[in-house]
């Protein structure tokens, strides 16, 4: 590598490799379409908002605090809350959105609290668990993704005595975009005798929070019966760089210490020091694109992802989607097709493709036709290589309960 800043040339070769890949990033939740040139010349100020939008404040101008409350306002609305019980921030993205949440999860019932997420979570959820010491156990998911409200009846039964119980609900699970049921969580907590006052339920829905907030009372997800619940800025809206709010209720939260540090705002976030810049360019993404854009943005996701999902059953390939994700499941393809789509890696055998913002559907076409052609190139290999002995058939994957399913420290 040459030493020394990099030239003019080199951000341009940069940015014309990165601008001409991202549209092939089908394997990702990354929106292409938002236009940032709009608030691009506020990124000569330094904007760092120390403290807490919802928090008084005095002393340190360089920030966007009162439009991180606007941004965090408007979401509780989308997502259903009454406005007076509506607080937050704005995170680095969903993983310390979590850790925000649990955290006063913790915070709450005094450290003495067991955390509950299905096997299909994020695996964030664990990693913030161990950091936080809190106990966590793994509910089994059924082949659909969703958790087994049944199975978390079982194991929030079998807690320690006088544990409370925080549940974090996935709404569009990693690999198949599953939605978490919270009414039947609820019910679940009432079945193994959890009082109101003693459980914290939290909605990660990092990706598909705000499309499924916008649908028919009848299919939205129940984000007014959780207690926190957060979104990814990266992902439907499209921030060119990761980001993420968490909205906590604030009737649920304890009481904080408000008293100012020598910036003139309390320090009441974990990061102490965040971004003044990806809250702007969340509200923009809100406002710009508007509800009736938002809506429309997720109906042509879902469209082409059907549409997708058409193309490959008429080729008897077993791909399949929930009716209102983005996501298309499908078996993994070989290592050199993988190559050249980045795609997450195999998970038992299968993998994914993401219907997302911007996208053309031009591209997920071409990918089908490599993909079609790449499955037919190896089923051919594998009936043609006559030598090769039986091979055993693969380990199964072992049973939810019988996984490495507690971390406590």
């Amino acid at each position: 590598m040459t030493a020394g800043p990099l030239t003019l040339a080199e951000v341009r070769d940069l940015h014309r490799r990165w601008l001409a890949g991202s549209e092939f990033d089908i394997g990702y939740p990354n929106a292409v379409d938002f236009d940032v040139s709009m608030v691009q010349r506020l990124f000569d100020v330094t904007l760092n908002n120390v403290g807490h939008p919802f928090a008084p404040t005095s002393g340190f101008s360089g920030h966007s605090l009162p439009l991180e409350q606007q941004l965090i306002r408007e979401l509780g609305v989308l997502f259903g809350w009454p406005p007076e019980l509506v607080t937050g921030f704005v995170t680095s993205g969903s993983t310390s959105a979590i850790r925000a949440a649990l955290l006063q999860a913790r915070r709450r019932f005094r450290r003495h609290v067991v955390v509950y997420t299905s096997t299909a979570a994020h695996t964030c959820v664990a990693k913030v668990a161990e950091e936080l010491c809190m106990r966590l156990q793994l509910v089994p998911a059924g082949l659909d993704g969703v958790m087994d409200v049944a199975a978390l009846t079982e194991l929030v039964a079998q807690r320690p005595a006088g544990a409370a119980v925080a549940v974090v609900a996935t709404i569009g699970t990693t690999m198949v975009e599953a939605v978490d049921n919270i009414p039947a969580i609820h019910a679940a907590l009432d079945a193994a005798d959890v009082a109101d006052d003693r459980r914290w339920v939290h909605a990660d829905a990092a990706l598909a929070g705000i499309p499924l907030a916008m649908l028919d009372s009848a299919d939205r997800p129940r984000f007014d019966m959780v207690d926190s619940c957060n979104i990814s800025g990266h992902k439907y809206l499209g921030i060119p760089m990761p980001c993420g709010a968490v909205l906590l209720r604030a009737d649920r939260c304890l009481a904080a210490d408000e008293t100012p540090t020598y910036t003139g705002a309390p320090d009441l976030t974990p990061a102490g020091s965040r971004s003044g810049h990806t809250p702007l360019l969340m509200l923009a993404a809100l406002r710009g694109f508007g509800m009736t854009g938002l809506r429309e943005r997720a109906a042509t996701c879902r469209r082409d992802a059907a549409a997708l999902v058409e193309l490959f059953t008429a080729a008897d390939v077993p791909a399949w989607r929930h009716p209102l994700g983005f996501t298309v499941v499908l078996p993994a393809p070989s290592e050199q097709l993988r190559a050249r789509w980045p795609l997450p890696p195999p998970d038992d055998g299968w993998t994914h493709v993401i219907c997302m913002p911007g996208k053309r559907f031009e591209v997920y076409e071409r990918f089908a036709r490599e993909y079609l052609t790449d499955r037919r190139n190896t089923t051919s290999r594998h009936q043609s290589d006559h030598h090769a002995p039986d091979q055993p058939s693969s380990a199964p994957t072992p049973d939810a309960d019988h996984r490495e399913d507690a971390i406590a420290c």
